[in-house]
């Protein structure tokens, strides 16, 4: 069941009923990640980015040293909410991160910011003894340790994920869980306010820039703002993965 709870979904109910009309089969082959592919032929400076061939370890102890990041996989989804192709990330360990999460999302800051979750781990961290891939059902938080993505009444909304339903951002998850043990990321919807997902890249860059987030991810490549303190911080610190790592020139 598409959890498309508006106008656009009313095209693939349309479509179901005309199919079983004609032939009598209800079934169809269908996918979140039906949208747009993503434009990456755009006008952007480049030259305010340091750009790195992307790699999961990197991104992930990024995101483990309060880095927060736009994240572009394959085709957006469709519906009301990000589902890891056109997400903004984050770690999931304090409260000043959901903080910061609204300021950039221009939203009130009693909006709970929801989860992403390897699907072995949801029953221990969530009580989600089941997939849930679409983000539409709340369980009660079983840790104190994820601060930035419980509700004041104790409950999270979280999306599942696994290789059938999101590979890469299952690699990022199972790399985030090798460094800090858990392996969930906050995560948010990639647009300007009161707009679509994000699907050009020159929207994108103007993005990161005017709400202050610290870089994105686009396939395979990352680009980390040069004027970014945390992301200067994060190269300073010892055994920096990035700063091991070769840039690409450009």
């Amino acid at each position: 069941m598409p959890p498309v709870a508006n106008d656009s979904g009313s095209a693939i109910g349309t479509a179901i009923d005309a199919q079983f009309h004609l032939t009598g089969n209800p079934k169809i082959d269908w996918n979140v990640y039906s949208g747009l592919g993503f434009v990456a032929a755009g006008f952007f400076d480049p030259a305010q980015y340091d750009i790195y061939e992307t790699n999961y370890e990197m991104i992930a102890d990024m995101l483990a040293n309060d880095l927060i990041l736009g994240w572009v996989s394959g085709k957006y989804e469709i519906g009301p909410r990000a589902l890891g192709n056109r997400s903004i990330l984050a770690a999931p360990f304090q409260d000043s991160t959901r903080v910061r999460l609204n300021e950039i999302k221009q939203r009130e800051q009693f909006r709970p910011i929801a989860p992403i979750c390897l699907e072995e781990e949801a029953a221990k961290w969530f009580g989600c003894d089941r997939a849930s891939p679409f983000m539409l059902y709340t369980h009660r938080v079983r840790t104190d340790a994820l601060a930035a993505v419980t509700h004041v009444n104790g409950t999270a909304r979280i999306q599942t994920v696994s290789v059938a339903t999101n590979r890469e951002l299952y690699e990022l998850l199972s790399a985030f869980k090798v460094r800090t043990g858990y392996g969930v990321l906050c995560n948010t919807s990639l647009n300007f306010k009161g707009r679509g997902f994000i699907n050009k890249i020159d929207d994108l860059s103007t993005y990161v820039i005017e709400h202050k987030l610290d870089g994105f991810v686009v396939e395979d490549n990352a680009y980390f703002l040069k004027s970014s303190t945390s992301y200067q911080a994060y190269l300073r610190m010892p055994n920096s993965i990035a700063a091991e790592r070769s840039r690409i020139h450009v």
